[in-house]
């Protein structure tokens, strides 16, 4: 395998035009996965020294993070904690403390696991990918993101940027959980993040992104739908977790059962919307 260290975006993304090229950052997810030999590469362009991609930034109303920004960045950061508290709950809840130094936002989306951690809660608050190559930039929304289980829409020498996402703002309201068969260093059986845009009572806009009920981490449509322009009251939870849970399209693996998935599915929307709306919980 040869290797190129990149100084730039530009250079990466020249050093990217080589068969068989592969970016690498944190490597948390390239290396196992060459190792174990799921997958192999000709050229490892390392664009871990790009200071340019490590950013939390507030723009144009909505919250751009560097493709290298680190989950360990992502919990120190106040803006996150303040306008995406799902985003920041989930990388509290992400491997072990080594693993979030090294491992990027970026890395986790592009491995398209179906487990990811980092994607509910940014499909939750409508996340953004921004990508660019030799011939430009596109943005493309997460939800049509990830095509199936680790595939993506990006294209060969592509390089994913940034990720962007809309604020909560201070009519916004949310919650994130994560079910796992420890507390620590592991796959989610479940997760889901959920966020409410309020016009006093009603639900103006709704994101709910769900992470191990389908193919790709996903967003349920039926159960925004449910939400949406309506007061947050018991029958509106209870039809939107319906609709998650008819929603689901789940597996059977050594974690947990696909019926098992889909009950809590329910179970997990119920109870988060009722935490984000401020109702007791059950």
């Amino acid at each position: 395998m040869d290797y190129v260290r990149a100084s730039s975006v530009e250079e990466a993304l020249q050093a990217a035009q080589a068969p068989g090229a592969a970016f690498v950052a944190g490597g948390t997810n390239l290396v196992p996965d060459i190792l174990f030999g799921r997958r192999s590469a000709a050229v490892a362009v390392d664009i871990s020294r790009l200071r340019e991609l490590r950013f939390i930034e507030e723009r144009e109303g909505r919250i751009r993070i560097g493709a290298l920004t680190t989950v360990t960045d992502l919990l120190e950061s106040a803006l996150i904690r303040r306008e995406a508290p799902p985003l920041c709950a989930s990388a509290f809840e992400f491997a072990g403390p080594l693993v979030r130094n090294r491992a990027t936002i970026g890395g986790n989306l592009l491995d398209a696991s179906p487990a990811a951690d980092l994607a509910p809660p940014l499909l939750a608050q409508d996340g953004e990918a921004e990508l660019r190559s030799a011939q430009g930039g596109r943005r493309v929304p997460l939800q049509d993101f990830f095509l199936g289980y680790r595939k993506t829409a990006i294209r060969p020498g592509e390089l994913l940027c940034a990720v962007s996402l809309r604020p909560l703002g201070p009519s916004g309201r949310s919650a994130y959980e994560k079910l796992q068969l420890r507390r620590a260093m592991a796959i989610s059986v479940v997760s889901a993040a959920v966020a409410l845009w309020m016009e006093g009572e009603t639900c103006r806009e709704a994101g709910i992104g769900m992470g191990a009920v389908a193919p790709v981490p996903c967003r349920s449509a039926a159960a925004e739908a449910a939400l949406r322009g309506r007061p947050v009251g018991e029958a509106e939870i209870g039809a939107a977790a319906a609709a998650a849970r008819e929603e689901a399209r789940p597996i059977d693996d050594v974690r947990a059962s696909a019926q098992y998935r889909k009950r809590m599915c329910e179970v997990l929307v119920r109870r988060l919307l009722r935490r984000a709306a401020g109702l007791p919980e059950r």
